[in-house]
C-alpha cells in the first residue's frame, strides 16, 4: 500500500473509529515522519494510547501488525521525500478532520508555549552570555540563510539603529562573504541557522572561526552543527503544527539581543537613536 492511499483510508474511516483508535489515527496523520522512525511503544506513548490501540489501528487498515503500517511510512523516507512535503500533507489531512479553528488554536497555543520558554532562568543566562560576547566585539557580523535570513536581517537593522557596527553578510551576486575581509580577532558573528541547516551557513562559520571571529549561534538544537563551533549558543524551539517550522522564538531572541546591546551601549546608543530620528524627520520617512 502506498502512503497517500493509507492516508486517504485513515481520513475516510476516521469518524467511524472507536475513540482510542481515533486518537492513534490522528497521531499517525499528524506525525508521518515519527511513524517511520519511532518504535510502536514510543509512538503510543506520544499519542497517549496503549500499544494495543496502535496495533488495532494497523489491523483496521489491513495490516497484520503495526510494523506493516510503519513500513509504508519508512518506504517514503527511503524514497527521499522531504519532511516539508510530509508535514504539508499532514496539515491538509488535519484540517479536513479538525477544521480551521482547531488548527489556528494549535498554532497560537504552540507559539505561546515556545515564547514562555524564552523567559526561563537558564535561557536568560544563555542570552546574557551571548550579549557579553557581542558587546565586547569591535564589529558584529550577522549571517542567516533561507528562513533564518529575516531574523539575521532584523537583528542587524535594529542593532545598527542603536549605533552598533552590524554587518549583514548579504549582497547581490553572492558577495556577502566579501565583507569578512579584514575581520578577525576582536570581531564576533551572530550566526542564525535552524534545521534543515544550509551547507553555506556551516562553511561560512568555519571560515569565520579560522579568522579568529567569535561565534554566537542562534539555532534550534543542542546538536546543531553550529553549537560545537560557537563560543556560546542560544537554542530556541521551532516546532509547529504547520508544515513549516516557526521562526517566531528566533525573532524574539534577536530583538532581545539588540535591546540588551542598546542598553549596554548607553549614551552611544542614545546619540545614534537621536541621529536616526533627525534623519527620518529630514527625509519625511514616515507618514
Amino acid at each position: 500500500m502506498l502512503e497517500p492511499t493509507l492516508r486517504s483510508r485513515l481520513m475516510a474511516e476516521f469518524d467511524a473509529m472507536p475513540r482510542q483508535i481515533k486518537v492513534a489515527a490522528q497521531w499517525v496523520l499528524d506525525n508521518p515522519r515519527d511513524v517511520a522512525l519511532l518504535s510502536m511503544r514510543e509512538q503510543a506513548k506520544k499519542a497517549g494510547v496503549t500499544p494495543a490501540s496502535m496495533t488495532r489501528l494497523a489491523q483496521r487498515m489491513g495490516f497484520d501488525g503495526y510494523d506493516g503500517l510503519r513500513g509504508v511510512y519508512a518506504e517514503r523516507i527511503r524514497r527521499g521525500e522531504t519532511e516539508f512535503s510530509s508535514k504539508a500533507e499532514a496539515l491538509v489531512a488535519r484540517r479536513s478532520v479538525q477544521g480551521d479553528g482547531a488548527l489556528a488554536f494549535d498554532l497560537a497555543d504552540t507559539l505561546g508555549r515556545h515564547m514562555r520558554t524564552l523567559a526561563e532562568p537558564g535561557m536568560l543566562d544563555t542570552v546574557r552570555a551571548a550579549v557579553a560576547v557581542l558587546a565586547d566585539a569591535r564589529r558584529v557580523y550577522v549571517m542567516g540563510f533561507r528562513s533564518s535570513y529575516p531574523v539575521a536581517s532584523h537583528f542587524a537593522y535594529v542593532h545598527s539603529l542603536a549605533g552598533g557596527d552590524a554587518r549583514l553578510l548579504d549582497a547581490p551576486g553572492g558577495t556577502g562573504a566579501d565583507r569578512l575581509r579584514g575581520a578577525g580577532r576582536g570581531d564576533a558573528m551572530l550566526a542564525v541557522s535552524v534545521k534543515p541547516y544550509t551547507r553555506a551557513a556551516v562553511e561560512l562559520v568555519d571560515y569565520a572561526l579560522a579568522r579568529g571571529i567569535a561565534i554566537v549561534a542562534l539555532t534550534d538544537s543542542s546538536v546543531s552543527p553550529l553549537v560545537r563551533r560557537a563560543a556560546t549558543s542560544i537554542v530556541v524551539p521551532t516546532t509547529s503544527p504547520s508544515f513549516f517550522h516557526t521562526m517566531t522564538p528566533a525573532f524574539a531572541t534577536a530583538e532581545t539581543l539588540a535591546a540588551m546591546l542598546a542598553a549596554i551601549a548607553g549614551e552611544r546608543a542614545l546619540d545614534a537613536v537621536r541621529e536616526m530620528e533627525h534623519q527620518f524627520d529630514d527625509l519625511s520617512t514616515h507618514i
